[in-house]
């Protein structure tokens, strides 16, 4: 009796989905060259056009954004944290948590006047984005959920101490 009493009083107290994320990868600056870049939304703000790299740190301090312009005129740049770009294998685009109005309104920087920092103001929140991984990237693709394997639920339960 005392068995069942402890059987009901348990319960599930954390429940937490993990992904497999696999190997760390890294990108040469040819493969991050002209990348497209696109929101959350979906749309096209423009490609990575440069970076800048400090020293003697050796980090990159911010990736350049062009936004806009028509053959290679008028376009406006934008240092964007390097930290706020993530990388989305299945489609070969970068995204970023920018609001495209956001870049129509503001002037940019002058090519001949490059900034000290990344402008953090333009990222839309704090909250981290993670890529997908590469099963996620293709289930996207096909609008279907990732394989079991990929996606896999924890369940924590507690039980009182039995005396």
């Amino acid at each position: 009796m005392e068995v069942k009493k402890v059987q009901e009083r348990s319960g599930t107290v954390l429940e937490r989905r993990t992904r497999t994320t696999g190997e760390e990868w890294h990108m040469s600056a040819d493969d991050i060259m002209n990348k497209k870049v696109i929101n959350s939304r979906g749309d096209d703000i423009g490609s990575i056009s440069d970076m800048r790299v400090s020293f003697p740190e050796g980090r990159v301090k911010y990736l350049v954004l062009k936004h806009g312009g028509t053959l290679g005129m008028g376009a406006k740049h934008f240092a964007i944290p390097p930290e706020a770009v993530i990388y989305r294998s299945g489609d070969d685009n970068f995204v970023v948590n920018i609001d495209k109005q956001q870049l129509d309104d503001r002037p940019g920087f002058d090519k001949d006047n490059w900034p000290q920092e990344a402008d953090t103001s333009l990222i839309q929140s704090s909250g981290a984005m993670t890529p997908p991984t590469r099963e996620e990237a293709e289930a996207m693709r096909r609008e279907v959920p990732p394989p079991a394997e990929v996606v896999k639920k924890e369940t924590i339960e507690t039980r009182p101490r039995q005396k």
